[in-house]
């Protein structure tokens, strides 16, 4: 069994390795021959021109995969006990295009079928740490990790699909600690983001299932740049505003719940998914999250994260 980091050997947290892998066995009769864990990608910034942002939280994919024994594609869910989606390898790419893959599915089979033709015949375990109706960390984080599995069953991909150039997916795959990813033009850059050295957390509030989803769009043109410029200059604190420039209003949870944030301390933030996204001096977190609250009238589940 191996277990890695994303694009490095860092060691996978036990617990996730273990239910994984132990879920693998139930499901397969044996243990998995790989698990791996990647980061997940959260794409903090998007321009209308391209551009992106993009960083790893710490919560992402966990894939425990082995070689089929029958022959068959067969993928299971962690986060979903009763789904199972099974299929030949020959058969894989109609059932695709017949739109007969579950949503969880996937980022699995996007990986398979880009992987090699026909596709590998695996069995595999996902298991997403974040709901997927969260909206913060996309099927990314979950491609990458099948895509790395199938790398230690079956060697590199030779099939015709290449890896997508998707910030979230990149960011799952090459962050590194303490980074944000600059993507423009084709270019990845590592910028230093170094938000505990600042004194700086992103609060992440789950506004729940019931919250209306904020409208959707790309930044203002020239946020991402402005962006990643004063991330060059090591000024992250100057993050917060831009957030905040890039906030598109309209959902009034979010929209109120980041009127409080700001209120009590926060430096900027932004609705992403059914989620807002603040960051805030770790010394205003107590207040912060005591405003949202009072502003929702509920507590929101909330969660601390610096790039991973």
């Amino acid at each position: 069994m191996t277990a890695a980091g994303a694009g490095t050997a860092d060691p996978v947290p036990p617990p996730e390795i273990r239910l994984t892998a132990d879920l693998f066995g139930r499901v397969n009769g044996s243990a998995p021959q790989t698990v791996r864990h990647v980061r997940g990608g959260c794409t903090l910034l998007a321009g209308p021109d391209g551009a992106a942002l993009a960083l790893a939280l710490p919560w992402g994919a966990v894939v425990a995969a082995g070689r089929s024994r029958d022959g068959r594609v067969d993928l299971s869910s962690a986060n979903r006990h009763t789904d199972r989606f099974t299929t030949g390898p020959d058969h894989l790419a109609a059932t695709v295009a017949a739109g007969a893959v579950p949503a969880w599915a996937v980022p699995a089979v996007a990986a398979l079928t880009a992987h090699s033709v026909p596709p590998p015949a695996a069995r595999i375990v996902l298991n997403r740490e974040l709901p997927e109706a969260l909206g913060l960390v996309d099927g990314g984080a979950a491609r990458c990790a099948v895509s790395l599995a199938l790398g230690d069953l079956y060697g590199p991909p030779v099939g015709p699909g290449r890896r997508p150039h998707d910030p979230s997916y990149t960011a799952s795959l090459r962050a590194r600690e303490a980074h944000a990813l600059f993507v423009a033009g084709g270019e990845i850059r590592h910028l230093p983001c170094d938000l505990a050295a600042a004194g700086l957390r992103l609060l992440i509030a789950d506004l729940g299932p019931d919250a209306p989803a904020p409208p959707a769009g790309p930044a203002p043109l020239g946020v991402v740049d402005r962006a990643a410029a004063v991330l060059r200059t090591g000024n992250v604190a100057e993050l917060g505003p831009l957030l905040t420039e890039a906030h598109l209003p309209g959902s009034r949870a979010a929209d109120e719940a980041l009127a409080a944030a700001r209120a009590a301390g926060a430096l900027g933030g932004r609705a992403l998914g059914r989620c807002v996204v603040a960051l805030v001096p770790l010394t205003a977190v107590p207040g912060v999250r005591a405003l949202i609250t009072e502003s929702l009238g509920r507590a929101p589940r909330f969660r601390l994260a610096t790039p991973s």
